[in-house]
């Protein structure tokens, strides 16, 4: 059963690993799922995804603020 875990847990991580680049995230980023496999994620490593995911945050907020504000009107109004 043990194997089994441990090939799903596998296949896991790289799907999320190429879902992370898909998605635009820095390789060194996805790369931290592979080195979480050995344990050997530290609490630096923990510290830049942390600062990493707060500029996502800060660049969705400058870009949904450039964006043509959207009205938004009852149905029965059209």
């Amino acid at each position: 059963m043990k194997d089994t875990t441990d090939a799903v847990d596998f296949d896991l991580r790289h799907h999320l690993r190429d879902t992370i680049l898909l998605l635009g995230g820095k390789a060194e980023i996805a790369d931290l799922l592979i080195k979480s496999q050995d344990y050997g994620i530290t609490e630096a490593d923990v510290d830049e995804l942390r600062r990493y995911n707060m500029s996502l945050i800060d660049n969705v907020k400058s870009r949904l603020d450039c964006i043509s504000k959207t009205t938004i009107r009852p149905a029965s109004d059209y």
